[in-house]
C-alpha cells in the first residue's frame, strides 16, 4: 500500500463546512411549514416528557418525548402530522 498523497486529501475548510452542515441538519433550525422560513426550533423537556416545535411566526406544535428520537426525527414526525391535517 502506498502512503496517502496530500493531493488527495480534503482541504480543511471543506471538511469543516461538511461538519457544520451535518450539525445543522441534525439540530436545526428547520423550515417552518407555515411561513416557509428556516426558523423552527425544537426544544426537548426530558423531565416533563414533552417536545415543542416553535417558530417566530406563531407556529407551535407539541409532541410526546421518546428517548430514541433526535431533534430531526421530531421535525419529520411534525411534518408528517401537519401534512395529514391539511388533507
Amino acid at each position: 500500500m502506498s502512503p496517502r498523497k496530500s493531493r488527495y486529501a480534503v482541504p480543511q475548510y471543506i471538511a469543516q463546512a461538511i461538519r457544520d452542515k451535518r450539525k445543522e441538519l441534525l439540530y436545526g433550525p428547520y423550515d417552518c411549514p407555515k411561513c416557509m422560513q428556516k426558523k423552527v426550533l425544537i426544544s426537548i423537556d426530558k423531565k416533563a416528557k414533552d417536545v415543542k416545535a416553535v417558530c417566530c411566526c406563531g407556529f407551535r406544535f407539541d409532541l410526546k418525548y421518546r428517548e430514541i428520537f433526535e431533534p430531526v426525527d421530531y421535525y419529520s414526525k411534525m411534518l408528517d402530522q401537519v401534512r395529514e391535517k391539511r388533507r
